[in-house]
């Protein structure tokens, strides 16, 4: 039995979680951009900047991790930044394919104006609230950001197990066509021997 269609007519801009939420970060955008003092950097680029401050020779990988930008965004947002001189990179003497991220003396400045004026952005986001319903609102951020990690991870694991599934199946077809040729070539070698006999008969 087909479950009755949700009535669209009663959807509600104004109720939606996600609509509300888009217009929330509109909000904090701005803040943040008005609170830079006319410094060109986005919020994802002072994430990377705070992250590798916070710790020096991060991975891209682990970046990804700490700032939760996608990796490919992440890529294009290292490269852009260390053509404008804020972070350098260096392969990892163990590991050729990966880099280790750090802040140059302007991206160390600069991480230091805009933190100050991260500060305040988010001073300027939480004075729209009453002060009681600020760690709560704080709270039921972290909680939607966990359940994003959590998915993340999820779908992490589900490409992992696929990818072994995938190797497993390949390494199964590879036995098999061995064991099938094996065969062949000891029936080939049965036949010769019985040709053999044959002509010595």
């Amino acid at each position: 039995m087909s479950q009755d269609k949700p009535d669209t007519k009663k959807f509600d801009l104004a109720e939606s979680p996600g609509h509300l939420l888009h217009r929330a970060q509109q909000f904090a955008a701005e803040r943040f951009m008005k609170a830079m003092a006319g410094a060109k950097l986005t919020q994802r680029q002072f994430a990377v900047l705070h992250a590798t401050g916070g710790n020096e020779g991060l991975t891209q990988t682990e970046l990804v991790k700490v700032t939760g930008i996608d990796r490919s965004t992440l890529a294009e947002l290292v490269a852009r930044m260390v053509r404008n001189g804020l972070l350098e990179r260096e392969k990892l003497p163990d590991d050729g394919r990966a880099n280790a991220v750090r802040l140059t003396d302007d991206g160390r400045a600069l991480l230091e104006a805009a933190t100050l004026g991260a500060m305040e952005a988010d001073k300027a986001i939480l004075s729209a609230l009453p002060k009681n319903k600020r760690a709560s609102f704080l709270e039921t951020l972290r909680r939607i950001a966990l359940t994003l990690e959590k998915g993340e991870e999820e779908a992490k694991k589900a490409r992992e197990k696929a990818k072994e599934k995938k190797k497993k199946a390949k390494k199964k077809a590879k036995e098999k066509a061995k064991e099938k040729a094996k065969k062949a070539a000891k029936k080939a070698k049965k036949a010769e021997k019985a040709s053999q006999e044959q002509v010595s008969a």
